[in-house]
């Protein structure tokens, strides 16, 4: 009788030991589910990357991260452009999405953010790696919203021929393409924060908007601030006089803390954008004296008008890379400082 009561008496403490350690393993795997996102540091900067389905080395080299950026707003980083995540009550709100490829690692950053069910998705211009991934939120429910010229852009590709490149990005399904467009400003009332949708002039494409979170005091920029020279689009109406004033017009409508999430590249204070916007000022009174002059591209080329700027500003300086660098950028200003030259 005694050892029978003993038998079950252990039965018991083991059960609940067993019982004990489930819960701990549990509890330990929920604290580290939940362990607060980082806020800060480096982010992923791989200027030039497609969407190399056909290349999975490639693609299996890029990590995807999250960071807290202020207030509601975190940013996802990778390869491609920056994410933008608004979270709350309401919902997600997104700016840009990114590439396909990076879909399942993006989703699952979102949800270390939010369990919540992404609700809008603002396109801050056309190109793939910030918008490849819009039916894929579509489908779960999401509303895009973009400028006009975005959602032409995007119906544009669509119908244009297979590129030769098989490792081009794929252009936007119908599905993905903007369904609210708008080349006014519009506000979201969301997540407890007015949202302000900001149609900006020509610049890096003819379809540029900002996103700014008014009560958390960030302002995602697009490929319209990227830290470094511009990428200029001369023959979609793009002008250094409407980069300064897209940047003189942040500067008006944000505060001394905000922060600047740009397109690619680090979290931005004001006076990193200072910087950004007076070097690209200056440099252009420098083209348009030169070309005025009668100096050829190479000419200038070789008198270097952005010298003591290019530590700073030289795309290859940081993030070496085909797609974005500062001789790319001299053609680019070479072609719009010419648009200064008096008619013949």
């Amino acid at each position: 009788m005694y050892a029978t009561r003993f038998k079950r008496t252990g039965d018991g403490i083991a059960r609940r030991s067993l019982l004990t350690i489930g819960l701990l393993v549990l509890s330990s795997l929920s604290s580290a589910a939940q362990s607060p996102i980082p806020t800060g540091g480096p982010l992923p900067d791989r200027r030039g990357f497609n969407n190399s389905v056909n290349n999975p080395a490639l693609t299996s080299q890029v990590e995807v991260i999250v960071r807290h950026v202020a207030g509601k707003v975190y940013v996802i980083a990778g390869a491609g452009g920056n994410i933008a995540v608004q979270a709350g009550d309401d919902g997600l709100l997104l700016v840009d999405d990114n590439f396909t490829v990076f879909y399942d690692q993006i989703m699952k950053r979102i949800r270390e953010i939010s369990d919540k069910p992404v609700r809008f998705v603002l396109n801050t211009h056309s190109h793939a790696d910030h918008v490849q991934n819009n039916a894929n939120l579509a489908k779960q429910g999401a509303t895009v919203v973009a400028h006009p010229n975005t959602r032409l852009a995007m119906a544009q590709q669509a119908n244009s021929p297979a590129p030769a490149n098989p490792n081009a990005p794929a252009p936007v399904p119908a599905a993905g393409w903007p369904v609210v467009t708008s080349a006014e400003p519009m506000t979201f009332h969301f997540n407890g924060e007015d949202v302000l949708f900001i149609p900006l002039k020509p610049s890096h494409t003819n379809g540029d908007i900002a996103v700014y979170f008014t009560r958390s005091d960030v302002f995602a920029f697009g490929d319209v601030y990227t830290t470094d020279y511009p990428a200029m689009n001369v023959s979609q109406g793009g002008t250094v006089e409407n980069f300064i004033d897209n940047y003189n017009l942040a500067l008006k409508m944000t505060t001394p803390n905000t922060v600047f999430l740009p397109g690619h590249a680090q979290l931005s204070s004001r006076a990193d954008l200072i910087a950004a916007r007076d070097a690209v000022s200056t440099i252009h009174d420098r083209f348009v004296d030169m070309v005025k002059k009668g100096m050829t591209l190479d000419q200038i080329r070789a008198a270097r008008p952005s010298r003591e700027f290019d530590a700073r500003f030289a795309t290859e300086s940081f993030a070496p890379n085909d797609m974005q660098n500062s001789t790319r950028w001299y053609e680019q200003m070479y072609n719009e400082a010419r648009t200064h030259l008096p008619a013949r």
